[in-house]
């Protein structure tokens, strides 16, 4: 009896509370909206009012009690489904906004996007309507067919590639040549995804491209225009550089126009140009009678002939043959016959100083003229005492701080106004201030170019840490390479948080082998805030596509087109498309060795973002703030 007393004097507790405050339970039914608990609390109520009257409360039955628990359970039930109802509507709204904006998202991608789905046989099962538009071909002309009907790729080793990857579960990332239904060709960069089922396995493929055609043709009209001489339509200075890295057991002869000066002078540089073009025309016309040799300008009356798997003396021969052929046969101008002969040299050395040593044999054959043939012993003994030489220097100037920065400003043709300066090596050599170009490649050889560089970004970095310029530093793609290099830079922008002021130059004439690479590095210290410029684009190996793979933020307009640019057309040409494309990209525009006032406005004409060199601010060891 005591335990029932116990829990009915627990009980009265409760439902005194209750009772007293009855507006809880009122609140919580009218926001489950529960009939039946209405009725249970009110049967309790009235229960407990006469118990209360007749003074006995222990009228209540064990029963009672477990209704009453049971009520308790059942409000405690609801309270929580209530709120598991509110979290259940607030995440269904969450996943309605994300789905919505999930679907403008793939609106928006199939509507910028070439898109296509396949089977596992290359069957295209889907086609969006850009994969339409570009493709001429209506969805029911397609659907069903093999991917191969637009196939305008010649080389077979890209999709045996492409399969081999995208069967083993890998995405296949690369630009492939398609044909449209009426014949012609388009390029597109391409994304192919396989997809898997619930169990892992490929059950069909989505490619997901968009068209490069413009890009590409772009590239290929600037790597045209670089590799044929604007002047004589014959090879350029890059086309023989260029095919001397393809090509193996080489020979070269380079020919010299004798006193070409004087022609110039005499009958005027339009005369000039009309001999150059004659004489590269009938050099060309013997040369292509042979296949293994090419002929090209290097200058302005400086040709060259390369020959591969000749033998040396038929090469030889040949060179004589066709300089006796020149000098035999005159040039009419302005009525007049005017006869040229050629000055020749030859250099049969390895390909990696093939074009070196035959400049050197030039230079060398106008003091001794019976030497015509290259002979390493004239140089190399020359070669190795200047070896020692600078890489004692460049040890001398590491340990006594000499390895120093100068800045040179880069001017904003817009704002007017410096913006930014680039860091440039020097070696100062008992007050002598040394470039680079003495040193660097020996540098190389000798192991000194990691502490080079390690010494020109603290220079530069704790220079500019206070300062609110841009500043560039020079940086290779063995630099990047270099974990150790590249891991050290990182650090240096950590320490200093000067990220959102470094850019790095690139030097473009580099070829890249591993884009993946580079792409992380730069997204790396892209986070950092840093900017990647592209240096001297317009030399060697120019490609409109590296750029895009690159996202550079600056292209740098190589120096050596620039410095000519008023005296030469086909520089201009290159000049004005490479900022066409560079205003079409986003990319700004930074010309180099502006050496003079014409040359600034030229340029400016041009539509050249910033401008760089001696006119504008000459190198120098401290800046102006």
């Amino acid at each position: 009896m005591l335990l029932f007393k116990i829990i009915d004097i627990q009980i009265c507790g409760i439902l005194y509370l209750i009772y007293l405050k009855p507006l809880y339970l009122c609140f919580f039914c009218e926001v489950i909206k529960n009939k039946i608990i209405l009725k249970y609390y009110s049967i309790i109520k009235f229960q407990f009012l006469i118990s209360l009257k007749e003074g006995n409360i222990l009228r209540f039955t064990i029963l009672e009690y477990s209704l009453f628990l049971v009520i308790i359970f059942l409000i405690t039930l609801l309270i929580i489904k209530y709120f598991s109802l509110k979290k259940l509507k607030a995440e269904q709204k969450e996943l309605k906004r994300k789905s919505n904006i999930l679907r403008q998202y793939n609106k928006a991608t199939k509507s910028s996007n070439i898109i296509s789905n396949s089977d596992l046989k290359g069957n295209i099962t889907y086609v969006n309507d850009t994969f339409c538009e570009v493709s001429q071909y209506k969805r029911e002309e397609i659907i069903g067919r093999p991917h191969n009907i637009l196939r305008g790729e010649e080389d077979p080793e890209v999709f045996k590639n492409l399969w081999t990857t995208i069967k083993s579960g890998n995405i296949w990332r690369g630009n492939l040549k398609n044909k449209k239904k009426d014949g012609t060709y388009y390029y597109i960069n391409t994304t192919i995804s396989p997809i898997f089922d619930e169990d892992g396995e490929i059950f069909e493929y989505v490619a997901i491209r968009h068209e490069i055609t413009d890009l590409v043709l772009k590239t290929e009209k600037l790597n045209r225009i670089l590799r044929e001489d604007y002047l004589t339509e014959i090879g350029s200075r890059y086309k023989l550089i260029e095919d001397i890295s393809k090509q193996e057991n080489l020979s070269i002869s380079i020919l010299d126009i004798k006193n070409f000066s004087e022609v110039n002078d005499f009958f005027g540089y339009k005369i000039g140009d009309y001999i150059l073009k004659l004489l590269a025309k009938r050099i060309e016309e013997l040369v292509i009678k042979k296949p293994k040799y090419g002929v090209y300008r290097l200058t302005s009356d400086v040709f060259a002939i390369l020959a591969s798997n000749e033998q040396k003396s038929d090469f030889i021969k040949n060179i004589e043959e066709i300089s006796k052929i020149i000098s035999s046969k005159a040039v009419r101008a302005k009525g007049r016959e005017i006869f040229v002969s050629l000055n020749y040299s030859f250099s049969f050395e390895p390909k990696s100083s093939l074009l070196e040593t035959a400049n050197v044999m030039r230079k060398y054959t106008k003091s001794n003229p019976n030497q015509i043939i290259y002979d390493r012993n004239l140089e190399i003994e020359k070669d190795y005492e200047k070896n020692i030489f600078w890489t004692l220097k460049i040890k001398k100037a590491l340990e006594s701080n000499d390895i120093i920065p100068y800045y040179q400003a880069i001017y904003n043709l817009q704002t007017n106004k410096i913006e930014k300066y680039e860091a440039l090596m020097r070696l100062n050599d008992s007050g002598k201030i040394v470039s680079p170009f003495f040193f660097l490649d020996i540098a190389k050889k000798s192991g000194q170019y990691l502490q080079l560089t390690k010494r020109m970004i603290d220079c530069s970095f704790e220079y500019f840490k206070d300062k609110d310029f841009e500043f560039s530093i020079n940086f290779t793609f063995q630099d990047i390479a270099n974990e150790e290099i590249s891991n050290y830079v990182i650090e240096k922008i950590k320490e200093l948080n000067i990220g959102n002021r470094v850019v790095f130059e690139i030097v473009e004439s580099e070829e890249i082998d591993d884009f993946n690479l580079i792409n992380g590095f730069f997204s790396t210290i892209r986070k950092l805030g840093c900017k990647i410029a592209i240096d001297d684009f317009g030399s060697g190996y120019s490609n409109f596509e590296y750029l895009i793979k690159l996202d550079a933020d600056y292209i740098k307009i190589d120096g050596s087109l620039i410095k000519d640019v008023l005296v030469s057309k086909g520089n201009e040409n290159i000049i004005t498309m490479i900022i066409n494309f560079a205003k079409d990209q986003g990319f700004k525009t930074i010309a180099e060795f502006v050496s003079s006032k014409e040359i600034l406005e030229k340029v400016k004409h041009l539509g050249v973002d910033y401008v760089q060199g001696y006119y504008i601010h000459e190198p120098s060891e401290k800046i102006e703030n």
